[in-house]
């Protein structure tokens, strides 16, 4: 499909509109569409997703606030006319080509009446036109709107468009001052890809992990002290208590070692008669992990664990409390003393079930915890996209 996204600004303007607007567009133009965005100020923000900035449309500019001092006198007159007419002649080639345009607040917010008449009657064109609903400026106090034909466009349900409410708040305050349904409500997602910054590498494997699965990161080189075949035990242990998990393990065999290609071997059958294959993720055969890398992998990671036998002081603890992720960790010197606050020690002769069942219990007690994986379950921007937007989309004629 041929899209259209448009709104009175795009990046590097930083709203909610507008990161929800250029999140849209980047999850159309992967899902294969042909995307545009359309804008009164901003500039392009991905090679694949072209940008049309019409000045007209910029409620900075001069012609659109005189334009708008005219509707509010109550006297429209040339200049809310002539923009009408400027916007008409801009507005309409582009978007007759397009299969789609999602308006984002200009059919609900009056801030360029022009370009909110411009669009009711290209809707009235059967051009297909979503009126994606973030505000309602006639529901809410803080907006004084004058009443008149020109005004009460944001107060009406224009036939031909299908109005999209961002939470069921503004759903009821459509129907409220309608009278009438919208025909969806679709929440705003977060791309927490985005929002980290995680590099490529990182974001592409997590697509491949359970959202609601505790992912643990030991950052470590594989050596025999480090006590690797204990944490996978631990891991085995947490996904028998129903508990779905991963373990990602950053570093490569250590290359001063003659034996060490044969230790990670012995670590990877070990995992293989576990049944934990695909649930130990050796991070380094995927891609080089630098302090980049290992940067995005904190940020993404459920928790610390840290099973070592033995360390001269273990920094991978002081690197996790700076992410402020939970730390699980050996009941060992020289971590002990280094520990930070609420750290959950636990003693190597203990059970990797016990273990398992102390770190569940702990991360269940974790606000920061809980609150993420709601927020990935329900506000996740790819599933959000999957199972809501683009269903939408395929059902436009």
């Amino acid at each position: 499909m041929q899209i259209g996204l448009i709104h009175y600004t795009s990046w590097p303007t930083v709203g909610g509109v507008e990161v929800i607007l250029r999140e849209q567009a980047g999850l159309m133009a992967k899902a294969g569409h042909q995307v545009v965005v359309i804008c009164g100020s901003g500039r392009q923000f991905s090679p694949n997703i072209s940008t049309v900035v019409l000045p007209d449309l910029n409620i900075s500019s001069p012609p659109v606030a005189a334009a708008q001092a005219e509707i509010w006198s109550g006297y429209p007159a040339a200049g809310y006319f002539g923009l009408v007419q400027k916007l008409r002649d801009q507005l309409a080639p582009l978007l007759k080509r397009m299969d789609c345009v999602i308006a984002h607040n200009l059919m609900t917010m009056p801030f360029n009446l022009a370009a909110t008449q411009v669009l009711a009657e290209l809707a009235e064109s059967r051009l297909n036109i979503v009126a994606w609903t973030h505000d309602l400026a006639a529901s809410n106090q803080d907006y004084s709107l004058p009443r008149n034909s020109i005004v009460d466009m944001v107060r009406e349900r224009h036939s031909n468009i299908r109005y999209v409410a961002v939470s069921q708040a503004r759903a009821s305050e459509f129907q409220e001052l309608t009278g009438s349904n919208v025909d969806a409500v679709i929440p705003n997602g977060l791309d927490l890809s985005t929002v980290l910054g995680l590099t490529p590498e990182v974001e592409a494997l997590l697509s491949e992990i359970d959202t609601q699965a505790i992912l643990l990161l030991y950052p470590t080189r594989i050596l025999p002290r480090k006590n690797l075949g204990f944490a996978i035990q631990i891991l085995k242990a947490l996904n028998d208590l129903g508990h779905p998990s991963y373990l990602l393990i950053t570093g490569a065999a250590n290359e001063y070692n003659p034996g060490a290609e044969a230790h990670l071997s012995g670590l990877k059958k070990q995992a293989e008669d576990l049944g934990m294959t695909d649930r130990v993720i050796w991070v380094n055969e995927r891609f080089q992990v630098d302090e980049q890398q290992l940067r995005s992998l904190y940020l993404a990671a459920d928790a610390l664990l840290f099973s070592t036998r033995q360390e001269g002081f273990g920094l991978p603890l002081l690197e996790a409390a700076a992410f402020r992720l939970p730390i699980f960790c050996s009941d060992i010197e020289p971590l002990r003393s280094n520990l930070p606050d609420d750290v959950v020690k636990f003693d190597l002769r203990s059970s990797p079930r016990n273990i398992g069942e102390t770190i569940f219990n702990a991360l269940k007690a974790d606000t920061a915890f809980a609150s993420r994986k709601r927020l990935l379950m329900n506000h996740s921007a790819k599933r959000l996209y999957r199972e809501r937007i683009e269903p939408l989309l395929r059902s436009l004629p």
